[in-house]
């Protein structure tokens, strides 16, 4: 239940919260044309998602960090015109010559955000029964339970906030929606970047590297932002409401204004209600999840002339199995850490106990899965031994005479990951 509740809770905040304030921050500008916008982005968003989905479960071609890389690009696309919208109409008066450009950013932006969330969320039910016999069991109606809550909570949170953004002032929701885009388009870009350094499409240069790895071991900080963004919005909407003094040509019209008012600071205990419990999904929730992992020690084998042999009969049970190689360079030695599992009845993965993004954190086995210790990514087993990704990196290998052989040179060559 609670690898659910946090999965969806990560996945869905970041673009729910900007989604938000930018659907209040059009709502008085052309009602009917938002919903007709936002109504075709989420089509074309979803319609993405869902292709997606049914080409990664059922073939072999679709390729998570390709498709990342898309509807990435189309978000920041999205993001960028939306700050220049707001800059330009809100800021410095300025605004546009035809409405239909901030339309087709409206559109623009929940079809990329979509498109960016929603594969989760359709593939994640198909992981409910992995490793069961059946699925009339209490482990799968916890899963699907933490699913459908992070799911409903998600969108109450999304609504409630909507709400509470559209009293407030104009000032105040455009100064919001801004700091919600800056957010999203940090993250969305550093996204990106991690793709590209994995899949080394760009230079590993220094300053990138070390932006890869602070989102990663803070991969929660945006979420908090959004979600302190959400909280001080909400007190501020209870503080203008609560501090409103009503007045109306006849009691009705006050007694009206006193309820609009209640109902404003219910919408506001709301989100604050809701931001709250996902703080302790990503928090409390998230440390009891990735409490530490006790590793087997790998196991050191002996080599004999530059060649390390792993009988294939010691492997067959289709655990993880950890191995380490000392390796001496220049009078150091180095622990070279590699990994093998089975992967079917003929085909084996087998790699570094490392990976081009997260760098030497290693993986360990979980009911059943191979998971990136540092960032709680599950390995697909069938890409184990393939380059991209969080995959291992992959380390050649040979089968001979009914075992595994690996190249002591091929560790060698390999050590400066693991300083």
């Amino acid at each position: 239940m609670l690898e659910y509740l946090i999965k969806i809770t990560t996945n869905t905040f970041p673009p729910l919260a900007p989604a938000a304030l930018m659907l209040a921050a059009v709502y008085g500008i052309d009602r009917f044309e938002r919903k007709k916008y936002v109504s075709r982005g989420l089509f074309i968003g979803l319609l993405a998602a869902f292709v997606y989905a049914v080409l990664k479960r059922n073939t072999g071609f679709a390729v998570r960090e390709y498709y990342d890389l898309g509807a990435l690009f189309a978000s920041i696309l999205a993001e960028l015109f939306l700050m220049i919208f707001i800059t330009r109409h809100f800021f410095c008066g300025a605004g546009f010559a035809r409405p239909s450009l901030w339309r087709a950013a409206v559109l623009f932006a929940v079809a990329s955000w979509t498109a960016c969330a929603a594969p989760n969320i359709l593939l994640y039910p198909f992981e409910f029964a992995v490793g069961m016999d059946n699925i009339y069991n209490a482990d799968f109606m916890l899963r699907a339970s933490g699913y459908c809550f992070a799911l409903i909570l998600a969108i109450i949170l999304t609504a409630a906030l909507f709400r509470v953004a559209s009293n407030l002032s104009e000032g105040q929701l455009m100064t919001a929606f801004a700091l919600a885009l800056l957010t999203l388009l940090a993250r969305d870009s550093l996204t990106i970047v991690k793709i590209l350094l994995g899949r080394n499409m760009i230079p590993r240069y220094p300053l990138l590297t070390s932006a890869v790895m602070w989102a990663l071991t803070h991969e929660n900080a945006f979420i908090y932002a959004l979600m302190a963004l959400s909280a001080v919005l909400s007190v501020a909407g209870i503080v203008r409401a609560r501090g409103a003094k009503p007045t109306g040509e006849n009691p009705a019209q006050v007694r009206k204004k006193k309820f609009l008012a209640r109902r404003q600071v219910r919408f506001c205990i709301s989100v604050l209600f809701g931001v709250l419990v996902s703080i302790m999904i990503v928090t409390i929730g998230v440390s009891f999840a990735n409490r530490k992992v006790e590793l087997s020690p790998p196991v050191e084998l002996p080599a004999d002339g530059g060649r390390i042999f792993i009988p294939l009969e010691t492997l067959n049970d289709g655990d993880l199995h950890r191995f380490v190689h000392k390796v001496f360079q220049n009078g150091v030695s180095t622990d070279v850490r590699y990994i093998i599992i089975q992967k079917n009845e003929t085909a084996y993965g087998v790699g570094l106990d490392a990976c081009d993004v997260c760098g030497a954190s290693g993986y360990f086995q979980r009911k059943g899965q191979v998971i990136c210790i540092l960032c709680d990514v599950v390995m697909n087993k069938s890409t184990i031994g393939l380059p991209g990704g969080c995959n291992p990196v992959p380390l050649r290998f040979t089968i001979e005479s009914g075992g595994i052989v690996i190249s002591t040179d091929d560790l060698a060559n390999e050590a400066s990951r693991f300083y």
